[in-house]
């Protein structure tokens, strides 16, 4: 018995460590990350600052959990992230997924530098690099590039190149060889340079260098400095942010109008980082229609149109309802590189100022009733009830104030006419009837009628409805009715 128990125990255990290890590596495939890195790089003249593309790219969203990194170093020398000084064995968070380290080697040799990264779920990664430091016959350092930098900034970078004991300290020249694959601008001390030219530097303590360009995420500037004796590349590196155009706010005069209304759209566009640059383009389509029809409103049909913003973002559009229906209407901003806005989109009615659903109808009813009146006993004909059938509804901003009836057929040869009338209060911007009779109590003829109901002759029995809207405009439909007779 203690023998099975034991067995029944062991394969609990394995069960349960396989299910332990199932879980661990399902969680640790859910939260992993790889590192997109630099991996050659050349020899570098102690002083010098070498970049290292360090760009995290993990299988979830990376700011859902916090990333850290430590380093260590075997050389003497300067780690930099954004600008700030990283001290060796101490743990920063990560607030980027890509990132560009500096460093600069202070003694000749090879610097072994040993990244760890991990996040909050406890998966890490770990990453070597190796550089190379020497005693070069001369050196370049620069100074700039660790503030963000946006799509269309310019970028001042300020050089300097020490030459080395005993060397050359004139005939330096540089050739820029390749920026963001030559989609960027370069200035040399103020003055445009070109790709693949060598420009003299009369002063070497003291030169500048200022970048720009539309191209967003990470590029470099390739170049090369010499001198009569030693040619070096170089390289800096950035990370561009792309530019935002957002939709602050975004009204529509009325989501309910009749044809041929004009309409506007009013509202804050604004561009980020703040530029004193005004000019944006807008466009507007519909992406729906009850009717499929895509000019039922006026729209740019998603083509963009050049706008300039006021000083505060303020933005008006003016445009017309065309045709009956119901839309999705949509604008979209872009600013000068291509950045675009989310989309806006509202629902609009374009209703007639007044229309029928559908097709109305009616009847009217008469009875005939014996009256015993001493010596003049008879029948008598009244008016019983009338009938009443339609749905009418009034679009955009207008209601129903008033509806008229008229009742019209020829009876035993003599044309008859009944009219009757609705008054609404405001705000009533539909009426309908499903077959709903009103009775109707008055005597219609006096005459003794001893014939048939078949005898007596009913013809021409028509309905017209007169319906009135809030704005003054109206609309009539007439039908034709039944008129029905009846004995009592």
């Amino acid at each position: 018995m203690k023998k099975l128990l034991l067995i029944f125990c062991t394969l609990v255990c394995i069960v349960s460590c396989q299910s332990d290890r199932e879980l661990e590596d399902s969680s640790s495939s859910q939260f992993s990350f790889s590192i997109d890195r630099d991996e050659n790089f050349i020899e570098k003249a102690v002083g010098e600052t070498n970049q290292l593309k360090f760009n995290v790219n993990p299988t979830y969203d990376f700011s859902s959990l916090e990333t850290s990194i430590k380093f260590t170093t075997n050389l003497d020398g300067v780690l930099k992230l954004n600008g700030e000084i990283l001290n060796a064995n101490q743990k920063y968070t990560l607030t980027s997924k890509d990132n560009i380290f500096e460093y600069i080697g202070n003694v000749s040799g090879i610097h072994q530098l040993k990244f760890t990264v991990q996040n909050s779920k406890g998966f890490s990664a770990e990453e070597s690099f190796e550089l190379k430091y020497s005693i070069s016959e001369f050196a370049l350092t620069y100074i700039g590039g660790t503030a963000d930098i946006y799509q269309g900034d310019e970028t001042n970078y300020l050089m300097k190149i020490v030459p080395g004991a005993g060397q050359l300290s004139s005939g330096y020249q540089i050739k820029f060889n390749d920026y963001n694959s030559n989609n960027g601008s370069i200035k040399l001390n103020g003055v445009d340079a070109q790709i693949g030219q060598f420009y003299p530097l009369p002063n070497i303590d003291n030169f500048n260098i200022v970048l720009k360009t539309n191209q967003i995420g990470q590029g470099a500037l390739n170049y090369t400095v010499k001198n009569s004796t030693v040619s070096k590349d170089y390289d800096i590196q950035q990370t561009i942010i792309a530019r935002k155009i957002v939709v602050e706010s975004m009204n529509i005069n009325s989501t309910s109008v009749v044809p041929n209304s004009p309409m506007s759209l009013i509202g804050i566009v604004k561009k980020t980082p703040i530029t004193s640059n005004s000019s944006v383009s807008y466009k507007t389509w519909i992406s729906s229609a009850s009717n499929n029809n895509m000019t039922g409103i006026q729209n740019t049909n998603n083509i963009y149109i050049p706008y300039a913003l006021t000083s505060t973002g303020s933005f008006n559009y003016n445009f017309n309802a065309v045709n009956s229906g119901t839309y999705t209407y949509n604008i979209q901003f872009k600013d000068e590189y291509g950045n675009e806005s989310d989309v806006e989109s509202f629902t609009v009615q374009v209703q007639a100022p007044l229309e029928f659903i559908g097709t109305p109808s009616g009847s009217y009813t008469m009875s005939r009733q014996f009256y015993p009146s001493g010596g003049n006993n008879g029948y008598r004909v009244h008016s019983k009830e009338y009938m009443k059938n339609f749905k009418v509804q009034a679009g955009g901003s207008n209601s129903i104030t008033q509806i008229k009836y008229e009742y019209r057929f020829t009876f035993a040869q003599t044309p008859r006419l009944f009219t009757y009338e609705e008054n609404f209060n405001s705000g009533n911007n539909t009426v309908e009837y499903n077959n709903t009779t009103v009775p109707a109590q008055f005597l219609l003829s006096s005459n003794n009628f001893s014939f048939t109901d078949t005898a007596i002759p009913i013809v021409d029995g028509t309905l017209k409805i007169i319906v009135f809207a809030s704005d003054g405009t109206s609309i009539t439909q007439t039908v034709p009715i039944d008129v029905n007779f009846v004995n009592y």
